[in-house]
């Protein structure tokens, strides 16, 4: 589960891209972090990276299914 130490420096939000469930190999559109729904493992990507495949042996558990947990936004202006 992802920690922080500064409440203050995030904001709750109830934006759909929360929501929103990703396949493996699919290229995100927010910046990142993402836990998969079956593991719970979690990642950083990128905008417009891509999903991994398989971040470990999956095959028992079910499909890896990527969701977006921290979005991480540049400060206007920058």
């Amino acid at each position: 589960m992802a920690q922080y130490k500064y409440s203050d420096r995030l904001v709750e939000a109830k934006s759909w891209a929360f929501d929103q469930d990703w396949k493996p190999g699919q290229p995100v559109t927010n910046a990142g972090i993402y836990r998969c729904r079956t593991c719970g493992d979690e990642i950083v990507a990128d905008k417009g990276s891509v999903l991994p495949k398989s971040h470990h042996e999956h095959s028992l558990l079910g499909p890896v299914v990527w969701q977006l947990l921290v979005f991480a936004q540049k400060h206007p202006g920058r």
